[in-house]
């Protein structure tokens, strides 16, 4: 079973992956109110990159 924190980062991880598509491909147009704080987003998508790759090592490391 998982627990609501993995959920929940789960679905950061979802919005900010969805994010940087469709603001790569302009797929749908994002709002204004939204390109205000894209620098934002960006520094907070990296970070949970970041935070993903880490945990994917630390999960390797205790399945070997």
């Amino acid at each position: 079973m998982i627990k609501g924190g993995a959920i929940t980062i789960f679905l950061l991880y979802l919005v900010f992956g969805l994010y940087f598509i469709l603001s790569s491909f302009n797929f749908i147009t994002i709002p204004e109110i939204i390109l205000k704080f894209d620098k934002w987003i960006i520094l907070v998508g990296g970070v949970l990159i970041l935070i993903g790759g880490i945990n994917y090592f630390r999960a390797r490391k205790k399945a070997l």
